[in-house]
């Protein structure tokens, strides 16, 4: 099964997010707060692009929603 959004959890202020490469494709785990979330998204989408895939394409993700 594909999914196209985001698993959004609250791991506290120190979780930057993760993102590993499955069978299904890219699985992104992404911190819920507001403010980690801006200071997360640049490297988030640098990670997610080193492993083949496109933040711009996942719209119901906050990494995908441009700023």
């Amino acid at each position: 099964m594909l999914h196209t959004g985001a698993l959004i959890v609250d791991y506290g202020p120190a979780f930057r997010g993760e993102a590993v490469r499955s069978d299904a494709g890219i699985v992104c785990v992404v911190p819920g707060q507001d403010q980690a979330r801006d200071a997360a998204r640049p490297v988030m989408r640098e990670l997610i692009q080193r492993l083949g895939g496109n933040c711009d394409y996942c719209r119901g993700c906050p990494l995908g929603t441009r700023v």
